[in-house]
């Protein structure tokens, strides 16, 4: 990508979130009740991870990193569900109804045109609360965190919500080679949901799927086990990033070769 067209993709999605802003503004209670709707879903998915803390008398279940796993996994969710997840459960849609060729021919990536372009910003929502919630436990279980710590979990989160996205990317492009994908797209939303109880609720073998091949738990209980005890892994953070990010880049390459001989 040449600096022209970095410049093109950027002023395209900033067009596009401030379209997404204004639609929400002219349909406010359609926007409040999505709203209201995520910060319940959210006080609803904290109540199982507290009961079960509560009974699991184990040291390294520990109230406070399980919310603070709820709070992580708030506000890594509620960006994915802004920018990422309305156009991947799109994407089937897209290839069946042949709206993918209109994405080919715009002066921006393919990927993000077809992708990156569905945006809701009522999901914010959950940021801010995830954000509430985080600010609450620091405070009520008097954790000192110190700077090292928020770096970590901010990386690690941010490392992780990449690639979670970049895992639910790579089930989406199936649709290049089966007929449907509604229910991958059901089971990648489920499987996410692992990621708002602390690891050491799972079976060994379970921890090391859920931070390797569907990384479920870097999107949540991970970077808020780094707020609490930062380690020197933070240098693979990175890593993780671009590992995800090429896989995801060649499934994508050889799903528009499909494409593109099945449209010839």
């Amino acid at each position: 990508m040449n600096a022209r067209t970095a410049r093109v993709t950027i002023l395209v999605w900033l067009n596009l979130f401030r379209q997404a802003v204004m639609r929400d503004l002219q349909f406010r209670s359609q926007a409040w009740l999505h709203l209201f709707a995520g910060i319940g879903e959210l006080i609803v998915g904290i109540l199982p991870v507290l009961i079960l803390t509560t009974y699991v008398r184990t040291d390294s279940a520990r109230p406070e990193a399980a919310v603070l796993t709820v709070g992580v996994f708030a506000i890594t969710t509620g960006l994915m569900d802004c920018f990422v997840t309305p156009g991947l459960r799109r994407f089937d849609s897209a290839i069946r109804k042949g709206e993918l060729d209109l994405a080919l021919v715009r002066p921006v990536p393919t990927f993000f045109y077809a992708v990156l372009r569905w945006i809701q910003p009522t999901e914010l929502g959950r940021c801010v609360s995830g954000t509430a919630i985080l600010v609450v436990a620091a405070s009520t279980f008097d954790l000192g965190l110190g700077p090292e710590g928020v770096l970590a979990m901010i990386a690690w989160a941010f490392a992780g919500t990449i690639a979670y996205c970049a895992f639910w990317a790579d089930l989406t492009l199936l649709a290049f080679w089966v007929r449907s994908i509604e229910p991958v797209n059901d089971l990648a939303a489920a499987w996410r949901g692992a990621g708002q109880y602390p690891r050491q609720f799972f079976p060994r073998t379970m921890q090391i799927v859920l931070v390797s091949f569907a990384p479920a738990a870097l999107i949540g209980s991970f970077p808020a086990e780094q707020l609490l005890d930062p380690t020197a892994g933070l240098v693979l953070a990175p890593a993780v990033v671009l590992v995800s990010c090429s896989l995801t880049a060649l499934i994508w390459q050889f799903g528009l070769v499909r494409y593109n001989s099945a449209s010839s």
